[in-house]
């Protein structure tokens, strides 16, 4: 698997596994060294709010912009000390019921994440700009295991395309 390609030093490897895919949206069981056990998410707003939690915790890769709210700038967060609970091999060991993606989140610029996607059962890995781009390079692996449906496909980006960037 191109998991090898990710360091191991890289502190923020997820993997997240999707087990089911209803009306656009997901549900499944995120991974990462410092917990034990799977995280379940319900949706993907979800996911990514848990994976942002995590790079605050860790420090790692450092936001370069301050959220803001309707109350003001939110406070920093606060890095924590952690400690890894799992290997690399439980973690890229795990699979979804329906499509199992590992991700490196590299940067966290312009209010956004940048980083490298590998969709596990096809060894497809793919560079993404933004948390959307992820999100919809996600969307275009757990549409080829859903059943056909008859719809159209836009230009939505995909891992059978050529990936730049970074």
């Amino acid at each position: 698997m191109q998991t090898q390609a990710f360091r191991d030093a890289a502190p923020d490897l997820c993997c997240v596994c999707v087990d089911k895919a209803q009306n656009g949206d997901y549900r499944g069981r995120l991974f990462h060294y410092y917990a034990a056990e799977a995280q379940p998410f319900r949706s993907v707003l979800e996911l990514i709010v848990m994976m942002d939690r995590l790079c605050d915790q860790l420090g790692y890769p450092q936001a370069s912009k301050r959220l803001r709210s309707f109350g003001g700038m939110l406070p920093a967060a606060e890095k924590k000390e952690v400690t890894r609970l799992m290997s690399r091999e439980e973690l890229v060991g795990n699979k979804g019921h329906m499509a199992t993606f590992v991700v490196h989140v590299t940067h966290r610029q312009n209010a956004t994440w940048q980083g490298t996607v590998v969709w596990a059962e096809k060894d497809q890995k793919a560079n993404f700009r933004s948390a959307m781009e992820l999100l919809r390079l996600m969307d275009s692996a757990v549409e080829t295991s859903l059943p056909e449906s008859g719809s159209s496909k836009d230009n939505r980006p995909s891992f059978t395309e050529e990936q730049t960037g970074l």
